[in-house]
């Protein structure tokens, strides 16, 4: 494991929770623990989920400025090789042939964590995430570390993972790249009418699993025909086998390293040309992407990005039908999203999935969603996606 020095992504977050008068925080959720100790904290599904009876919880401060991560001991070998915290405590989960303790065995190994960060019957301020930490540490707190006043430290790490380290833009490069895998299969795919959206869905992904080299965590959508024209995320695949002249749209999301892309791209079945309506909504969805990520330039707001999209579906008579687009890193959605009241100020080093769509709504049988990601830099916009629009 290496030394904080080295880890920007725990410094900024250090930086933020000494703003707060921090003297040590004790992190929760599945998105900061992978931000600050480069573990790529697992989707909790499985048995894995099940045999330990706490999260994986990272805790740092002045005392123990390098850091420490607390797993379940299924996960250590992983979180010893990934980790670049400075220290690593495993806690007991089921054991299939002796009993474990795994809810003692958690609040024991986190009481010891926090009193290597030196915290203990003195007046300290604890950083701690309101939204995700687990009651149980609550309770722990209140009963061992009495004079231990908490605060919310989700705001301040919103805040820190806003501009993206060169680290993080890389793996986010990464996931890119792995995500315009699976639009390059779908392009390919879609070009002959008669497979069903599991077979379209199994080719894809597979193609995504080897150019990981394993498989990664997807999730997201392929509709076709009559589903594309109303908004169901997550929806599908389904066992709908496609037609000529179909509509089909996929938005995919893939995990790899901790970091997320996520991108959309909407064909036509069969190699058939579309017709004027599909057409409409297709250059539509197409053009205010293209302007919403023109608008992320620095000194612009993310409401800039939504107005320019929106500017873009009405000289097509057409309206917004949900938000233009958000930042993505260690979680696949992240602020400022792209909407028209978010006046956060554009910066770079920002990363955003802009993803404008409109749809014929129920009743209908075709809708669009044009989505890429770019990279905000001082000279304006680089488009991470490389991929064709389908129509």
């Amino acid at each position: 494991m290496s030394n904080s020095h080295s880890n920007h992504e725990l410094s900024r977050a250090q930086t933020a929770l000494a703003a707060l008068g921090c003297d040590a925080a004790l992190l929760s959720s599945l998105a900061n623990v992978t931000y600050v100790s480069g573990y790529e904290v697992p989707i909790p599904i499985g048995a894995g989920a099940e045999f330990a009876y706490g999260v994986p919880l990272a805790l740092f401060g002045r005392a123990v400025p390098e850091g420490c991560l607390i797993v379940p001991d299924g996960g250590a070998a992983a979180a010893g090789e990934q980790s670049r915290l400075g220290e690593l405590l495993a806690f007991d989960t089921f054991d299939a042939f002796s009993a474990k303790d795994s809810h003692a065995s958690f609040i024991g190994r986190i009481g010891e964590a926090l009193r290597q960060a030196g915290l203990g019957p003195g007046a300290a301020v604890l950083g701690v995430e309101f939204r995700s930490m687990p009651y149980v540490v609550g309770a722990l707190l209140a009963a061992e570390f009495p004079n231990i006043t908490l605060v919310d430290a989700g705001p301040a790490l919103q805040q820190a993972r806003m501009i993206k380290t060169e680290r993080e833009i890389e793996l986010l490069r990464r996931a890119v790249r792995i995500g315009d895998i699976g639009h390059h299969a779908l392009a390919e795919l879609v070009r002959d009418a008669g497979r069903d959206e599991f077979a379209i869905w199994a080719e894809l992904t597979s193609r995504m699993y080897r150019a990981a080299g394993r498989e990664i965590p997807i999730v997201g959508e392929l509709v076709t025909g009559p589903r594309t024209c109303v908004v169901a995320y997550p929806a599908g695949p389904r066992a709908r086998t496609t037609k000529p002249g179909d509509g089909a749209l996929m938005d995919i999301s893939q995990r790899i390293d901790g970091y997320w892309s996520d991108c959309t791209n909407t064909h036509i079945i069969g190699g058939m040309m579309p017709n004027a309506e599909q057409t409409r909504y297709a250059r539509a969805s197409q053009a205010a992407c293209e302007a919403a990520m023109n608008a992320l330039r620095p000194g612009n707001r993310a409401s800039d990005a939504w107005n320019a999209a929106e500017a873009a579906f009405q000289r097509h008579g057409l309206t917004s039908a949900h938000y233009a687009g958000h930042q993505i890193g260690v979680a696949v959605n992240e602020p400022p999203r792209l909407v028209a009241y978010d006046q956060t100020p554009i910066e770079v080093g920002m990363v955003f999935a802009v993803e404008p769509g409109v749809y014929q709504g129920q009743g209908g049988s075709f809708g669009a969603r044009s989505e890429k990601m770019v990279l905000v830099t001082e000279h304006g916009p680089e488009i991470l996606s490389q991929f064709d629009w389908g129509i």
